[in-house]
């Protein structure tokens, strides 16, 4: 087997799906490991694509056809879903370029417009082979809002009422007008 190499990848801007960038999850790793799945053109992930390919066929040889890749294909719109993941915090990026200090780091919701960065790297454990994207580093295109946050609900009398959000709005009303500021509403 070859030397396991180094290399270096960014992705081009896709869009966050199950981010896990601000806190680690534990669901399936007692330490907590840091990671976002990245749903991007597959034209625009083509050249990340090839590279993931090359450096599987360099490690693994014949047997690269069968290695674990750190991507797949949703069959229904032909994009790519880009898995990487760190066992260590990445560094978030503004759209600028500029670093992030850590108590000012925004939330990373799903829907968020991000682009990666990090190192590929092939592995063999426990009999499985494969590569992965070890994640070090996010830039934040734009945010996401937290999923809920633009509901239009209506108050409905008699119901119940949560006292630990008493008055929090459910609804996009951002400026305390009670209009929503963007977008269009329908009410069927």
């Amino acid at each position: 087997m070859a030397k396991a190499q180094k290399t270096t990848f960014t992705t081009s801007k896709g869009v966050a799906m199950y981010p896990h960038l601000n806190k680690p999850d534990f669901a399936f790793n007692t330490d907590g490991i840091f990671s976002v799945k990245l749903r991007m053109p597959a034209e625009a992930a083509s050249g990340l694509v090839e590279t993931v390919k090359k450096i599987a066929s360099d490690e693994f040889g014949k047997s690269a056809t069968s290695a674990r890749m750190p991507y797949t294909v949703d069959d229904e719109t032909g994009d790519l879903l880009v898995l990487a993941k760190s066992k260590f915090k990445p560094k978030l990026i503004d759209s600028t370029g500029a670093m992030i200090a850590e108590p000012s780091a925004p939330t990373i919701y799903a829907g968020s417009t991000l682009k990666l960065a990090g190192t590929i790297f092939p592995y063999t454990a426990g009999g499985n082979k494969g590569v992965s994207l070890q994640l070090a580093g996010v830039q934040i295109v734009s945010l996401a809002d937290p999923v809920g946050s633009s509901f239009e609900f209506e108050a409905e009398d008699g119901g119940y009422v949560s006292e630990a959000n008493d008055n929090m709005p459910a609804s996009n009303d951002n400026d305390g007008s009670g209009e929503a500021t963007e977008g269009e509403a329908y009410n069927f």
